[in-house]
């Protein structure tokens, strides 16, 4: 899917565990398929860009939100979560790069984390941003409108565990914001899109071999419309 390969490797005897969550599991490509954002803008969080200043005659670097495992090629499972936020920020709100920067320093600062956007926004983070966030939604173009309704729709694509840390993310398809049926769950399948316990991509390639929706569906004791999301997810008419 993309220019990196994801790879994992077992653990050594005596290794600490890592978190799954941490993992570096997706190539650039695949998490702006998942996220529903362009590569090169997922590229910009992730690695930081130049940019022109005082009419092209300086350019100035923009560092990264967005930390991958390592500072390496792949993203992590909490990446996603991050990016997803940034999504919400920049993509469907058009609040600037600079006022997305100011609310993440005022967060690490205020609530002493040093990844504010993995928070549960409504617990935590929301209340840094409802704060400050008149100033910020009056640059949109929605006008004054409390930051958690602008969100509302982009965290609920996040599941979390009973302590508010993220659980599986539900990536966009097709209209819907949020997948009744997908999931990406890092503790299964190293993070791949799954309906159940059934990979995206088994489902889309049985469809695209001559298979019938419905009898794809009996055989994994799937509701016909699981397995019709699965397919426009993966670009497959049905």
């Amino acid at each position: 899917m993309g220019e990196e390969k994801s790879t994992n490797h077992p653990l050594t005897p005596g290794e600490p565990r890592q978190d799954p969550r941490e993992s570096p599991l997706y190539t650039l490509k695949e998490a702006a398929w998942y996220l529903g954002v362009p590569e090169a803008t997922l590229r910009t969080w992730v690695r930081g860009r130049n940019y022109p200043v005082q009419g092209g005659a300086k350019r100035e670097w923009s560092p990264p939100l967005i930390q991958t495992p390592g500072g390496g090629p792949l993203l992590s499972f909490h990446n996603l979560v991050e990016a997803n936020v940034l999504a919400a920020l920049r993509r469907e709100h058009r609040i600037s790069m600079q006022r997305v920067r100011q609310a993440v320093e005022v967060a690490k600062s205020w609530l002493g984390e040093e990844r504010p956007l993995l928070l549960d926004l409504k617990a935590g983070l929301g209340e840094v941003f409802v704060d400050r966030g008149r100033e910020l939604l009056s640059l949109t173009r929605s006008g004054q409108v409390a930051l958690r309704e602008v969100l509302e729709s982009f965290l609920k694509r996040v599941e979390r565990d009973e302590k508010g840390l993220p659980l599986r993310f539900r990536p966009p398809v097709g209209e819907k914001v949020r997948a009744e049926w997908i999931a990406l769950d890092p503790r299964v399948a190293f993070g791949a899109p799954m309906v159940e316990r059934v990979q995206t991509r088994v489902l889309a390639f049985r469809y695209n071999a001559g298979e019938e929706l419905e009898e794809i569906a009996e055989d994994y004791g799937l509701p016909p419309e699981a397995v019709r999301e699965a397919l426009v997810f993966e670009g497959t008419a049905a």
